[in-house]
Parts: C-alpha cells; structure tokens; sequence
C-alpha cells in the first residue's frame, strides 16, 4: 500500500481541489497523510485522508499578516520564513512515518524541501493558473497587471531568494528560483484546468498534466432551499474566502438587481455582516455562506472576484461570468475567461449599479456567452479529473521503482 504525505497551506482554493484526487488515492489503497490547518479537517477526513495539523501554522495565516496576491513577493517571504521554521518537526514526522511519495501545493515551499531532502517521488497539485509561456501576458493590458508586481518591491524579492537559497544550502538540496517560489516544480505536476483553458498549454513542460476541474457531484448541503427562486434566473455573487472585507460590490448588486426579473443570492463571507444590508427586496437574499457549488448548479450566471478556482468552478457548470478582480492575479484569471468569450470583466474601481445592471442583461440574454462557458466546462470533464490525476500518479510511483 503506497503512502503519501501531503502538504497544503490554509486557503479553500487550494485544498479543495485536491480532495477528490485525495479520494481517489485512498479508494485505490493508498494511505494519504494530509497537512493543513485544522479549519479543514472535515473536509479532509471525509476522503478518507489521515488529517495531521500543523503545530505553527493557524487557518488565518493569511489574513493575520495581511497577505494576498497583491504582494506575492511579501508572500513568498512569509512562506520561505515559515518553511525555515517547520522544516525541522516536518521531517521528524516523515521519518516516522517513511512515505513512499510526496504531494505539496505549489504554493508549498516546505512540501518542496521536504521532497528533495527525502529524495522521494514527488507530485505537485497546482490550484494557481500555470504560466506555460511569456507569450501569454504580452498584451499591454496583462502586462499592465504583471509590470509592477515584477519590478515592486525589490527587497522582498531579493529576501525570498536569500532565504531559498539558503535553504537548499542547509539542507544540499536545490533551492527555489524566483519563479518558482509559488508555483514549486516536482517530478510529476496536476492542474486542475484544461489544455483548452490554459494559454499557450502545449508549451507547457513535460511533467505538467492537464486533469480539468475536479469536482464532487454529490450536494454539499441538501437542505439549502431554492424555493424562493419561483422560476426566476438565479443570479450568484461571491467575493471568495479572502479579500471579500470590502462589501461595496455587494451593496451595488443590491442596487443593480432590485426589484428585478432576476433572483440574485450574495455570499458575503466572514468579512461581512448579512445584517448590515438591513430591509432587503424580496428577489435579493445575502448570506455570510452558502453551499456554493449546489448554488453554481443551480445559477444562470456568476458574479465573482475570479479567483481561479471560482472562475474554474463557475465555468464547470457553464454559467457565463461576470468578473470583478480585486487583485492582480484575479484579474489574469479574468481576462483568460473574457478571452475565450466566457464573461466579461469590470474594473473595481469604476464597477456601478448602472454597469452591473447592464452587463448582467448582456451575460444572460446574448447565448455565445452561456455557449462558450459550457464549451469550457466540457473541455474540463474530458481532461479525465480525479481517475486521470490517480493514474498518472501511480504512473509515476511504477516508473520510480522501475531499474
């Protein structure tokens, strides 16, 4: 029976994915040891995985030093800072438990350095938009995003590369370069998009598997009612799990849709108060959660911040998108998705009640849209998801073996 250890960060967009591949690992017999914080030891456990919690990393790793997309640089300094401090009682563990591969996100340096200190078969599980190819951000709108993220904050950059480097020294290991600080190679790479989605996909290296958008069709949450719906088109806003403290944007759709021919659902996270919008339309309802994928099964078009994994999950159901990006990344997520005609995408800073309103009109009654969405969605179902990721996996642990 193959064992894996597999090591994650604390963030929805990044262990969820992972979990049916999980499943399908320990259906096939496989032990799968899963670190992450304990916020997500539910979800874990319910694969069938071993759940093992990180001693110093808490569920608000992110939030509590005000990290996101927005400074990746900032953020591969705390990641590097934090693989310094867990390398130590990580491989302990792995020592004890003598795995036979190893799984990390690619947002992971310490599942990185555990691996090549082990010297293990690796694999690593991609929940970031993989750059197969510069072509695909010279444009002068992508690199409009991408300039300043690249020459900004020199010194953090420079602090992340000290700290790899120094790193891969102490352990003589081959540190991280620049551009791998979040996005970790491995022997064997799962994406959980499409060659279809991803630009330029056949420049990607040999190692890099396309699975497509892996999604559990069992409801998450049975007893969610649609009742109040009556027949309308469902409109579906949501900001994510991070950076959704802002709730300007769900005030406007407030504005925008009501008293609408629509029935528009808000999931605020827990950035905001549902009771803070007081007195609300019949036709609008706000929640801090709701089970969004049984939403997205349900809804005829996705309001979103496009995350990758909200505008995968978005496009899986064939929903066109309307796309709001609140930071750099989000918004190259955007423009793929406006690119292959699947949504359109709203600056933050000008977005309206007069725009939100007129361009939701466009989304839901102008077919290429919802036509394009679910041509995207398609190419996700046949890029073989969970039963394809297990396979290549076992390809991998067969070959490793073999003289």
């Amino acid at each position: 029976m193959p064992k894996a250890l597999f090591f994650n960060i604390p963030g929805h967009g990044h262990i969820n994915p992972s979990l049916p591949v999980v499943a399908e690992l320990v259906h096939r017999g496989h032990e799968v040891i899963y670190f992450a914080t304990e916020g997500f030891r539910a979800s874990i456990e319910s694969t069938g995985a071993t759940f093992c919690a990180y001693k110093t990393v808490q569920d608000d790793y992110f939030e509590a030093q005000n990290l996101s997309g927005s400074v990746p640089k900032k953020v591969a300094v705390a990641l590097l800072t934090t693989t310094g401090e867990i390398l130590p009682e990580l491989l302990e563990q792995a020592k004890q438990e003598q795995p036979d591969y190893i799984i990390y996100d690619g947002m992971c340096p310490w599942g990185y350095f555990v691996g090549q200190i082990l010297k293990l078969p690796t694999v690593v599980s991609y929940a970031l938009m993989p750059l197969t190819s510069v072509r695909a951000i010279m444009h002068p709108l992508k690199l409009k995003v991408v300039a300043p993220v690249i020459v900004g904050d020199m010194s953090a950059g420079i602090k992340s590369s000290r700290k790899s480097q120094a790193l891969g020294k102490q352990y003589g290991v081959k540190a991280l370069g620049t551009a791998e600080f979040l996005n970790a190679p491995a022997d064997l790479g799962i994406s959980y998009t499409s060659a279809y989605f991803v630009p330029y996909a056949q420049k990607a290296p040999a190692y890099l598997h396309f699975v497509g958008r892996v999604l559990d069709d069992t409801l998450q949450d049975p007893s969610f009612s649609f009742d109040a719906v009556k027949g309308r088109k469902l409109i579906y806003v949501s900001l994510g799990t991070l950076n959704n403290q802002d709730p300007s944007l769900f005030h406007d759709c407030v504005g925008a849709f009501r008293d609408s021919q629509y029935y528009v659902l808000i999931s605020t996270g827990k950035g905001t108060d549902p009771a803070s919008f007081g007195g609300l339309p019949e036709n609008i309802a706000v929640y801090s959660w709701v089970p969004q994928l049984d939403v997205l099964r349900r809804a005829d078009m996705f309001i979103t911040h496009g995350g990758l994994g909200s505008i995968l999950d978005g496009l899986y159901f064939g929903l066109p998108l309307l796309m709001v990006p609140q930071q750099g990344e989000q918004m190259l997520n955007s423009m793929r998705a406006a690119e292959l005609k699947a949504g359109v995408v709203l600056n933050k800073n000008i977005v309206s009640v007069d725009s939100l309103r007129w361009y939701s009109n466009r989304l839901l009654n102008e077919p290429e849209f919802k036509t394009q969405a679910q041509k995207i969605g398609d190419s996700f179902r046949a890029a073989g998801g969970a039963l394809k990721a297990a396979d290549l996996i076992e390809d991998l642990l067969k070959n490793s073996k073999a003289p």
